[in-house]
């Protein structure tokens, strides 16, 4: 299998495909990454990335899935216990 990381790229509205592509992936493929510190999200252009800010790639990518938020969390919970090899 594969993981994508969705990272800041998604909060850029202009990043249409790659927002389009995320959307339409297999959610079980997806883990969260901030980038950090050199891929501001949208609005902090200028600034460091900072690993909080995953919170904001997250919400945004509740607003690209049709899956319920519960859901997306728990899947990507899993997804990273899965790459670390660790259990939940």
């Amino acid at each position: 299998g594969y993981k994508i990381g969705v990272g800041g790229t998604i909060t850029y509205p202009r990043a249409s495909k790659t927002r389009d592509v995320i959307a339409k992936l297999p959610l079980a493929s997806l883990l969260l990454e901030t980038d950090a510190p050199d891929m501001p999200l949208n609005g902090f252009q200028g600034q460091p990335n900072r690993p909080e800010q995953a919170v904001r790639v997250f919400d945004v990518l509740c607003e690209l899935r049709p899956e319920p938020e519960d859901e997306i969390a728990e899947v990507l919970l899993n997804n990273t216990y899965a790459l670390f090899s660790v259990s939940g």
